[in-house]
């Protein structure tokens, strides 16, 4: 699974792009990366997932719980995009188990709109450049 991590406001949202086939030590990987975003982060942290463009997972419910940034105190609002309605269901009841605050989108826009409106502390939000995939 390709992936790239970068700020979307600096130090205070996160946006994570995913696409192609995602495995559970892909996953883990990626959330060691976050986690020094997250060390790196001097507010509230927002975070985007963007996983609109993945194509499948050997992922079970319990893989995905364990992903949860359960033990970061400054964790905000996590969005999770992806079209597919499964999906979505998938990450809201990993977030629902993790007691986090999480939101899931069909699109990018509906996230960031969403965001925007729960936090009237952030910039204008502007929607990412994506790497090629």
């Amino acid at each position: 699974m390709p992936y790239n991590i970068s700020w979307l406001v600096e130090k205070r949202v996160l946006y994570t792009h995913m696409y192609g086939y995602i495995t559970a030590e892909e996953l883990r990987s990626q959330k060691a990366v976050v986690e020094k975003f997250i060390a790196e982060s001097e507010h509230l942290l927002h975070m985007i997932n963007d996983a609109a463009e993945t194509t499948g997972t050997d992922m079970g419910l319990r893989d995905l719980q364990n992903m949860q940034y359960a033990n970061a105190a400054n964790l905000g609002w996590a969005i999770y995009v992806n079209p597919n309605k499964l999906h979505r269901f998938f990450a809201s009841v990993v977030t629902q188990l993790s007691g986090k605050r999480g939101r899931e989108y069909a699109t990018l826009e509906e996230g960031l709109r969403f965001l925007q409106d729960m936090d009237d502390t952030l910039p204008q939000l502007t929607m990412p450049i994506k790497s090629a995939s």
